[in-house]
C-alpha cells in the first residue's frame, strides 16, 4: 500500500528530500574546494539539514495536496480523501525524516556534526522547522487551493528568514519563530523554546488543515468544480 501511495504522491515529491541533501553535499564540497575552513564546511552541512530538507518537504507537500489529476474520482470513493492524502504526505515526510536521521548520524560519526550532541536534540534540528514549514504549506494549499500561492508563501517565508537571519535571531519576539536557529545562532539560550514553538505551530497548522479537509471539496479548484 505504501509503495502505491508513494507512486500516487509522485516521484518528484518523494525525491525532494534526497535531492536537497545531494545539493547540501555539493555545496559543502564546493566550499571545501574553494578553500573554506572545516568549520565553515560543517556549517554548510548543518544548514542543509536544518534549512534545505524542510524547504524540500514543504514544497513536496504542496505538490501532493494541490496536484492530483484524479481528485474528483477520489472524492467520490467511500474511503475518506483526507486519509488518503495523509498517507501520501506521510510517505513524503517519512522519507525526509529517515534521510535526515541517517545524514546527521553520518555527520556525527565523521566528526562533522556541529549541532547539539544529544540524540533527541539533534532530531529537533530538522524536525521542528520541517513541521513548521510543512504545516504552513499544507494550510495555505488547503485554504488557497493554489499551487502558486502555497509555494510562493513558503518561498517568501524561507527566503526572508535567510535574509534577515541576524535580526530575527536577536529579536525576543521573533526568535521563537526563527527556522534556522541552530545553523545561524547555535544552540544558545532559547534554542529549546524555539524548537518547541516551531513544532507546536506546525502541529497547529496541520491540525487546522485536517479539520478543513473534513470538507475535501475545498481542494477543488474553480476549473474542477
Amino acid at each position: 500500500m505504501w509503495r502505491y501511495e508513494a507512486r500516487r504522491a509522485g516521484w518528484p515529491a518523494c525525491l525532494a528530500a534526497p535531492a536537497s541533501l545531494l545539493v547540501t553535499v555539493a555545496l559543502a564540497v564546493a566550499s571545501a574546494g574553494f578553500g573554506a575552513p572545516p568549520p565553515s564546511v560543517h556549517g554548510v552541512l548543518l544548514s542543509g539539514v536544518e534549512a534545505l530538507v524542510p524547504l524540500a518537504a514543504a514544497m513536496a507537500a504542496v505538490t501532493v495536496v494541490s496536484v492530483d489529476r484524479c481528485r474528483e474520482l477520489q472524492l467520490a470513493l467511500p474511503a475518506a480523501y483526507p486519509g488518503t492524502l495523509g498517507r501520501r504526505l506521510g510517505v513524503v515526510a517519512g522519507i525526509g525524516a529517515a534521510l535526515s536521521v541517517l545524514f546527521s548520524t553520518v555527520l556525527r560519526l565523521a566528526g562533522a556534526w556541529t549541532g547539539p550532541q544529544s540524540s533527541l536534540a539533534s532530531v529537533l534540528v530538522w524536525a521542528s522547522p520541517l513541521l513548521g514549514l510543512t504545516g504552513l504549506a499544507l494550510l495555505v494549499a488547503v485554504l488557497g487551493r493554489s499551487v502558486v500561492l502555497a509555494t510562493t508563501t513558503v518561498a517568501v517565508v524561507w527566503l526572508c528568514q535567510q535574509l534577515f537571519a541576524a535580526a530575527l535571531a536577536a529579536g525576543a519576539w521573533s526568535r521563537p519563530f526563527f527556522l534556522f536557529m541552530t545553523s545561524r545562532a547555535g544552540v544558545a539560550d532559547g534554542w529549546g523554546t524555539n524548537r518547541a514553538v516551531l513544532a507546536a505551530c506546525g502541529v497547529l497548522f496541520i491540525t487546522t488543515a485536517l479539520l478543513l479537509l473534513r470538507r475535501p471539496e475545498r481542494l477543488l479548484t474553480e476549473e474542477e468544480v
